[in-house]
């Protein structure tokens, strides 16, 4: 068996991130070969983590990746257990690793597990959880591409937003804006047509059933309800909302912006948020 020495222990400290008793148990079990405890550490944690798996992992972070030409982006949710940790910089670097994988691939909407099991990350992923000791999740990924890919992570890590235009904006701010504007807005749908029916058919039918307990005409319930719809569409749809930076743009709506910037679509739209 080979001499397992306080610099062969510390070593393996240092590559792994692990307790320095955890290290020299591996390096025990495996007679002192280095990369045979690591790899033992690895599995141990492994086992571990599916243990733990039921779990709550309430918290998290959102990352994303975005390419040099801004045509190409992606956006996951990774959760954890505790808000301290969704903030460490090794899970932190866990979820950019997993938007970047995203991003390398050719689906919009890929398969988590299949990401989740790719053998780099799944790697990434044991170690990270040997060192931080939660349980985490790869909840949602989503790929984007276009024109121009927009991008904004709110400062606590839990919403991010990214939409694709169908041209480079006149000026970078306006790309920004429209970003933080989605995730104060909340908009359901890029525009009318992308509204599922039946939600448009269901604000209809209430709009009805509240001007008749109202004792309205029957003559005018029609256009009453009609009302209710448009006004229900310019309050969801993102390109018929006024914009919410009117402090810089104006009263207008998000399309009127847009297009004065030279972009007249939006292409794909993505609103994440942890737990969400």
């Amino acid at each position: 068996m080979a001499a397992i020495t306080a610099e062969l222990v510390k070593n393996l400290r240092e590559t792994t991130g692990l307790p320095m008793m955890e290290c020299k148990q591996a390096l025990s079990e495996n007679n002192g070969d280095f990369e045979a405890a690591k790899e033992w550490l690895r599995k141990k944690h492994k086992g571990k983590l599916e243990d733990r798996s039921d779990r709550a992992t309430g918290e998290g972070r959102i990352a994303f990746h975005l390419s040099p030409d801004r045509k190409v982006g992606a956006i996951i949710e990774l959760q954890c257990e505790t808000a301290p940790v969704a903030k460490n910089e090794l899970f932190v670097s866990l979820a950019n690793a997993f938007a970047a994988k995203t991003a390398a691939g050719s689906s919009p909407t890929p398969d988590v597990a299949a990401l989740r099991a790719d053998p780099a990350l799944d790697k990434m992923f044991v170690e990270t959880y040997g060192k931080l000791r939660e349980t985490m999740n790869l909840r949602q990924a989503r790929r984007v591409a276009g024109g121009c890919i927009a991008t904004y992570i709110h400062h606590d890590g839990k919403t991010g937003v990214m939409i694709a235009l169908n041209a480079v904006p006149s000026a970078d701010s306006v790309a920004a804006d429209l970003c933080m504007h989605a995730a104060f807005a909340k908009p359901i749908a890029i525009e009318k047509d992308a509204v599922p029916a039946a939600e448009v058919q269901k604000v209809r039918e209430l709009a009805k059933e509240a001007a008749l307990a109202e004792g309205k005409p029957a003559a005018i319930i029609e256009k009453i309800a009609e009302g209710r719809v448009a006004a229900y569409l310019k309050e969801k749809v993102l390109m018929e909302q006024e914009h919410a930076r009117a402090d810089v743009y104006g009263k207008k709506t998000v399309r009127d912006v847009l297009k004065e910037a030279g972009v007249t679509a939006v292409t794909d739209m993505v609103l994440m948020r942890v737990g969400g």
